[in-house]
């Protein structure tokens, strides 16, 4: 039997306790809990003692014997948990958390679902625990179409909105591969589920009217679309067809269907494009902006960097520390917004919840997270000590690369809002006519071959588009 320390004498925490107690087949010994509320110091839960505070858990680690321990704090700060993970690391103990969303949505934490600590616990902030009986008025009874459901953050839309148990969901991908395991998982956490997994390509205009003529969704959140840039500079035909075209069919047919709100998920690359990425994202947003009615209610979240989405340097630096290092950084000071999936998730859903119609709402991507910082988090999970056993090595500032980013540029006006972690950007829109005139002239020149025309048309709709490509 392996002795186990839970972190947290809450009712995470417990919870944890009473199904290692009746899972001997598990192997887990529980030995007790450490709490950082004094008042829980030496109380007896359940034949088991509170040994001490968070200050603690080396001493515990040592005279106890103990081989793992579960954090079971949900709505502990990340700055806490990684002291834990540090001391754990040191002292070559494994470590596992009660993912931190899904049981506050659920109000219970199952064994089950214990799993290894990530990145994004250790730099998010904690889902706020009142705003989730308003999250579950807003999804009962409704039935919800994702697009891009396998992807990174139309995955954990899926996570968060299955945990409040609406009527219905709908998860459409065209990729094979990750709609299995996305259904493979959710099938897992929630048996009988009666939830709709749908091969499909939103760019097939009749397949998308089929989809919405036989599910009736009444609300849709829009995440699936191409994002990387270099790519999409070298083939702005698929990202216009994609982001541009896709949109425009799944939107037209929520009007035609009466949906009640339709979601666009954004990026912050749209602010004063530079890209091709970031102008279909733009343009995505303007077909929300001109289609608005009272009947439908298009809405658009803009955010930046999201922690461990597929492609970001989280995921290089993971493939970095699995190939013994070192992790290469181009500069000490740099740092850069992140927001990890399940914080983006949150605040999307509560700007959906938020939304009358017709605003694009902006994410606040909190404090610049030091990139050496999240090298060395990284290496701690992955039970190494950083500067000893993985190396971090600095290349220098890169041709057009900035240390530190902004968010928005000066032109952009915010808003805020009852929730303090969003805002309504100014939103200037396009002209409705020229929209959707430049969008059939994107159809025409795709049709005719002629790719090379497309940034120029872009550019006419679009001015912050520079001509040639860099």
């Amino acid at each position: 039997m392996k002795n186990v320390l839970i972190i947290g004498a809450g009712v995470a925490g417990r919870d944890v306790l009473k199904e290692i107690l009746v899972s001997p087949d598990m192997g887990l010994k529980a030995v007790g809990f450490i709490d950082e509320d004094i008042s829980k110091i030496s109380q007896i839960i359940d034949g088991y003692k509170v040994l001490g505070f968070g200050k603690d858990l080396k001493k515990i680690i040592s005279v106890e014997k103990i081989e793992e321990v579960i954090i079971a704090i949900p709505s502990a700060e990340g700055e806490s948990i990684g002291r834990y993970v540090k001391i754990c690391t040191d002292a070559k103990v494994a470590f596992k958390i009660v993912p931190r969303v899904r049981e506050i949505i659920e109000g219970r934490a199952k064994l089950e679902s214990v799993r290894k600590v990530r990145v994004e616990d250790l730099l998010g902030r904690p889902v706020v625990k009142a705003d989730v009986k308003t999250l579950k008025d807003f999804f009962r009874n409704k039935k919800i179409l994702i697009t891009g459901a396998a992807g990174s953050i139309g995955s954990e839309l899926t996570r968060q909105i299955a945990a409040y148990k609406p009527a219905g969901l709908i998860l459409i991908d065209w990729w094979e591969n990750g709609i299995f395991a996305l259904k493979n998982e959710i099938d897992k956490l929630y048996p009988k589920n009666g939830f709709d997994f749908v091969i499909a390509n939103i760019q097939d205009v009749s397949k998308i009217e089929s989809i919405f003529e036989r599910y009736k969704p009444n609300c849709v959140f829009h995440a699936a679309a191409y994002k990387h840039v270099p790519l999409m500079e070298e083939f702005p035909e698929e990202a216009i067809k994609n982001n541009i075209f896709g949109t425009l069919n799944l939107a037209r047919t929520a009007l035609k269907n009466e949906v009640d709100k339709f979601i666009i998920i954004s990026t912050d690359k749209a602010a004063n494009p530079v890209n091709v990425m970031g102008a279909t994202k733009l343009v995505a947003e303007g077909i929300g902006k001109m289609l608005n009615s009272p009947r439908t209610r298009y809405i658009s979240v803009r955010f930046g960097n999201v922690l461990d989405s597929y492609g970001s340097v989280v995921q290089i630096f993971r493939k970095q520390i699995e190939e013994g290092g070192p992790i290469t950084i181009t500069d000490k000071g740099m740092t850069r917004y992140f927001m990890t999936i399940p914080e983006a998730i949150n605040l999307i859903l509560k700007a959906a919840f938020l939304g009358k119609g017709g605003e694009l709402f902006v994410l606040d991507m909190g404090k610049p997270v030091k990139i050496v910082r999240l090298a060395e988090l990284m290496i701690r999970l992955s039970g190494y000590i950083p500067g000893k056993d993985i190396k971090i090595v600095y290349l220098g500032k890169r041709r057009g690369e900035k240390i530190n980013e902004t968010l928005f540029n000066k032109h952009e006006e915010l808003t805020s809002t009852k929730e303090g972690k969003i805002f309504v950007s100014r939103n200037i829109g396009f002209d409705k006519n020229k929209l959707f005139r430049s969008i059939q002239k994107m159809k025409d020149i795709i049709n005719n071959g002629r790719t090379n025309l497309l940034r120029k048309e872009i550019n006419n709709l679009i001015p912050s588009l520079p001509l040639n490509a860099k």
